[in-house]
């Protein structure tokens, strides 16, 4: 790390938490309305549905946490797990950032246990794209079943590109090009791999149960494969749009495809709202609650 960018990533430790909150604010701030019914329709979901959707969306950060970890023990091998968990939550606060690259943010903190940005960088792009796999692989099985058969093949093709990965970017680095490409080889290893793309199904699968028990619960009747692919396919829909987090596209992209399947339009809109909010709002508040932990940790650890 050169030294005008590990003053820079000082600079922005320092003000990591004022960043955090403000961003939080912002998007709190530019979708009230949707805030609003969100807040609305929560007051009339039971409390057991509340809970277990909410205890399924924090599972899945804990699976996305720890494919993390894996990632960072390639590289370090000191700081314990908890230490890890709370810096990668840390970046939950700017997790409605386009593509989320503001997540990349967890680099202040990363630079402290010797973790060079390009790791970090190169990890955010691994965890991107195992991201990208899974939900396209879960979101196959709804456009197979009520488009084309052909989309079975889907998951078959970007399987074998992830275990193909590894045997190109070697290589690629054999060819001599100077291209930083050793540490991202390691990340897709097949060792590495093995690991981290089961936690990537893990993560999304139990985001897409939320859905289905909230369905459930407003009386639709739907099997769970079904109502997990058309959560995956409404994220690949709010990514494609490239509006932040694809706050709004996801929902009408949820919407749609639950209409397609004859699901009430209202009731589309109600589970599509509540989903979402039990997904992402939550994952945000965790992120402010790590960085304040972090910042304080950090101020006592300095005494």
């Amino acid at each position: 790390m050169t030294l005008s960018t590990s003053k820079t990533l000082r600079a922005i430790r320092k003000w990591y938490l004022g960043f955090a909150f403000l961003f939080v604010i912002i998007i709190c701030w530019k979708n009230f309305p949707e805030t609003k019914d969100l807040t609305h329709h929560l007051s009339k979901l039971p409390t057991s549905v509340f809970i277990m959707s909410l205890s399924l969306a924090i599972g899945s950060y804990l699976f996305r946490s720890l494919r993390w970890f894996r990632y960072m023990r390639l590289k370090e091998y000191k700081a314990s797990l908890s230490k890890h968990t709370l810096i990668y939550f840390s970046g939950f606060s700017f997790t409605a950032s386009p593509g989320k690259v503001g997540e990349l943010m967890r680099a202040t903190h990363l630079s402290q246990l010797g973790i060079p940005f390009k790791f970090t960088f190169f990890s955010f792009l691994s965890e991107r794209l195992l991201d990208v796999i899974a939900v396209a692989c879960l979101g196959s099985y709804f456009l197979a079943t009520h488009f084309n058969d052909s989309f079975f093949i889907l998951p078959a093709g970007l399987l074998l590109a992830c275990f193909t990965a590894y045997p190109f970017l070697a290589w690629v680095n054999g060819l001599k090009t100077h291209l930083p490409i050793e540490e991202l080889k390691s990340q897709w290893s097949p060792l590495t791999l093995s690991k981290n793309l089961p936690l990537s199904f893990l993560a999304w699968l139990l985001q897409g149960v939320v859905l289905y028990a909230l369905l459930i619960s407003l009386g639709v009747e739907i099997n769970l494969m079904t109502a997990i692919s058309i959560y995956c396919l409404s994220l690949l829909i709010g990514a494609a749009s490239l509006i932040p987090s694809g706050i709004g596209v996801t929902e009408i992209g949820m919407v749609w495809l639950l209409t397609q399947i004859q699901v009430d339009g209202d009731i589309a809109l109600i589970a599509s709202i509540v989903t979402r909010g039990l997904t992402l709002w939550p994952a945000m508040i965790i992120g402010l609650v790590s960085a304040i932990t972090l910042q304080r940790a950090s101020k006592f650890g300095a005494k």
